[in-house]
């Protein structure tokens, strides 16, 4: 007989991340990861000390996994800001559950919600990037991205928790619009001062 194929880490992580989009986080628990594996719940528990160090894996790989389609659009050429953007609302359609559980759960530790956007890994590099293709100062360049991130949020959550749909010209569109609008407030703002 030959012998079992070793279950590692990576392959408990894969199944659980399967799972996880296929039913959400609730769904993440030692039956149903062992039960994606075709395994006992041992090879989990051999790799991981409890459900929770499981969960928290997951949530490393989601953050992974958006993190790098961001760095991707940041420094895909063009407008490096609406690419952002427009990667951030198609992260929302296409990966739902990660979505969700990232940006739609109570693992956001800002109380308030203009502590959120600025306040995240990378955001100081978007943030200056903002400046330099507008001009403003770095106070103003956080007001315009904190006002195109809730637009953008505001988009890719509903399109990550029903039927709502909007294609990427369409979301171009709008945060052009809304990016343009911003700008010319903030640049009046900076005239006044």
């Amino acid at each position: 007989m030959p012998p079992k194929p070793k279950v590692t880490r990576e392959i408990v992580l894969e199944a659980a991340l399967e799972l996880l989009r296929e039913e959400g986080m609730d769904a993440i628990n030692a039956r149903n990861v062992a039960k994606k594996l075709g395994t006992s719940t041992q090879p989990i528990f051999s790799h991981f000390a409890s459900m929770e160090e499981l969960r928290e894996a997951l949530y490393a790989d989601a953050e992974h996994l958006y993190n790098s389609g961001m760095l991707e659009a940041m420094q895909g050429g063009g407008n490096g800001f609406l690419e952002m953007g427009l990667a951030y609302i198609r992260f929302a359609r296409t990966e739902k559950r990660l979505f969700q559980l990232l940006f739609m759960s109570n693992r956001l530790l800002q109380e308030k919600v203009n502590e959120i956007a600025g306040s995240t890994e990378g955001d100081d590099q978007v943030i200056a990037m903002i400046g330099s293709m507008t001009g403003l100062s770095p106070d103003h360049s956080r007001k315009l991205y904190a006002g195109i991130w809730y637009t953008t949020h505001g988009i890719a959550s509903l399109l990550a928790t029903n039927s709502s749909t909007m294609d990427d010209a369409e979301a171009r569109d709008v945060l052009g619009h809304v990016f343009k609008g911003l700008l010319a407030v903030l640049q009046k703002e900076s005239e006044e001062l």
